[in-house]
């Protein structure tokens, strides 16, 4: 199964400032929430590999809250699915040394332990 990356031609693009702002462009376009989850993921891998942290970690962010809005799923498997986003967000935040946004987001993820702990 290909990757969204190679699913829209994003990981040919040599610029990773160039994948970011396609994909932006394209992200209110795409119909189904797991497609917007999957842009937000690819968003912030770009930035990632940019090593800008703090905006890599916002849209993993974006992605963990799209997860947890997603109306037709129970609590538990949004929160367990929200998880690893979340996660992601708090290694970014740790790498580019953003302390508040640790911070928050540690918070975060100790309630969605909690949430899926309690399932």
């Amino acid at each position: 199964m290909e990757d969204f990356a190679s699913r829209f031609g994003f990981d040919k693009m040599h610029s990773g400032n160039a994948a970011v702002y396609k994909l932006k462009e394209q992200l209110e376009g795409f119909p189904a929430a797991h497609a917007k989850v999957d842009a937000c993921e690819e968003i912030a891998r770009c930035f990632f590999q940019l090593e800008q942290y703090h905006d890599a970690a916002n849209w993993y962010e974006a992605a963990g809250k799209m997860i947890l809005a997603e109306p037709s799923s129970k609590p538990t498997l949004k929160a367990l699915s929200a998880l690893e986003e979340y996660e992601r967000a708090l290694e970014c935040y740790e790498l580019g040394d953003d302390d508040d946004g640790f911070t928050e987001c540690s918070a975060l993820l100790r309630q969605l332990e909690r949430a899926c702990a309690s399932a």
